[in-house]
């Protein structure tokens, strides 16, 4: 009796855990036509984004702040955090975004920082 009641129970539970996985497995695949359309589906905020790095990565003397540069867009409203070289330089990106997102929905928290400037020559 012990055996055949313990083989019902192993199969009870493996065929459970079989519907479990299956179960799972359907609720997480999406088919192929729904990624891509997914995908397709750029939002309003990321093709902000995607601007803003298009067109500063376009200009030579900015684009290699993209790397360390952090561009967040919620709403349309875009804020840039990160270290430049310049006052000039902040100033060109931010004049840059203000084009692709307006003036008033960019806030420019970009910061002057010593360690991103070039060392100085030694004589």
């Amino acid at each position: 009796m012990f055996n055949r009641t313990h083989s019902v129970t192993h199969a009870a539970i493996i065929g459970g855990l079989l519907s479990l996985a299956v179960g799972t497995a359907n609720t997480y695949a999406a088919p192929p036509a729904a990624i891509e359309a997914q995908q397709s589906q750029a939002t309003p905020d990321s093709e902000i984004a995607a601007k803003i790095r298009k067109a500063i990565g376009d200009d030579k003397a900015l684009a290699g702040y993209l790397p360390t540069l952090k561009i967040l867009v919620s709403d349309g409203l875009v804020t840039l955090k990160g270290p430049v070289k310049s006052d000039a330089d902040k100033k060109a990106i931010g004049q840059k975004v203000d084009e692709i997102a307006g003036a008033k929905n960019v806030m420019n928290n970009l910061f002057v920082s010593n360690e991103t400037k070039p060392a100085p020559a030694t004589p």
